[in-house]
């Protein structure tokens, strides 16, 4: 141990030696309460910022996401009565493109709780508008951090509710994708994409939901039943021609 430390280890015993039983009593509760609000402190700083994964989610899927997170080793937070899940903000993009890769959720949620700007003096077609644009900034922005993905728009087409059935129209999404210089989606990627939108939107079938590069290629189409149809090979088609291209290049 270095002189100058134990000189002053010394003294300090020294000083503790000259306390009467009071001070000791003092000086022992204040260095109990530096160390607890220094604890504190770096828990406080070092706690994460927790954001919505999902909202509005039925038991079981509630269930089944939670069950992915424990397989990611992601924290997360139940809020709501469970029908909440809450993760680290960071991970919340990467964490809905894996729930939506494996079918999560089941049932169409809610929203995002994208509306926190929204006053309360809003009228009802402010509401629905506002609503609109949020699922869709955030459905793009989702979209966004899927690998090989560079940018994305999505746009909702929700019609009003009508009181009669029969004249009910379904909903519509349109999905504008484009990929990174050299890149391709796969079908499994553009599977995760309209799994992803039509959750997003309660009535949103994934049937009605088109998926479009920036090289107007279609990927999905309105109509389609499902990605293990059409869309897939539409998706694997658009794969190959792409790789020939590059290919193409290449050999140039």
């Amino acid at each position: 141990m270095p002189p100058f430390i134990t000189a002053y280890a010394r003294r300090l015993g020294a000083t503790v030696k000259g306390f009467t039983a009071g001070q000791r009593t003092v000086a022992i509760i204040g260095l109990a309460v530096l160390v607890l609000g220094g604890a504190a402190l770096v828990s406080w700083l070092t706690k994460p910022t927790y954001a919505p994964l999902f909202t509005g989610l039925q038991s079981a899927d509630a269930s089944a996401v939670v069950a992915q997170l424990g397989k990611d080793n992601v924290q997360y937070q139940l809020a709501d009565g469970g029908s909440t899940v809450l993760v680290p903000q960071e991970k919340v993009y990467d964490e809905r493109l894996k729930a939506a890769s494996a079918g999560l959720p089941a049932a169409p949620a809610t929203g995002y709780s994208l509306l926190d700007k929204m006053g309360v003096t809003s009228s009802e077609f402010q509401q629905n508008v506002t609503y609109k644009r949020a699922i869709e900034g955030e459905l793009g922005t989702t979209i966004s951090h899927l690998d090989g993905v560079k940018g994305a728009t999505v746009q909702l087409a929700i019609p009003e509710k009508t009181v009669f059935t029969s004249q009910q129209a379904d909903a519509t999404a349109s999905v504008f994708v484009q990929t990174q210089p050299g890149q391709t989606l796969s079908s499994d990627k553009v599977d995760a994409i309209v799994h992803l939108t039509s959750a997003a939107v309660q009535g949103l079938k994934p049937a009605n939901v088109s998926v479009v590069d920036a090289q107007g290629n279609v990927l999905s189409a309105v109509g389609a039943a499902g990605m293990s149809g059409n869309g897939a090979k539409q998706a694997a088609d658009y794969q190959q021609r792409t790789q020939a291209a590059v290919q193409a290049v290449l050999d140039r």
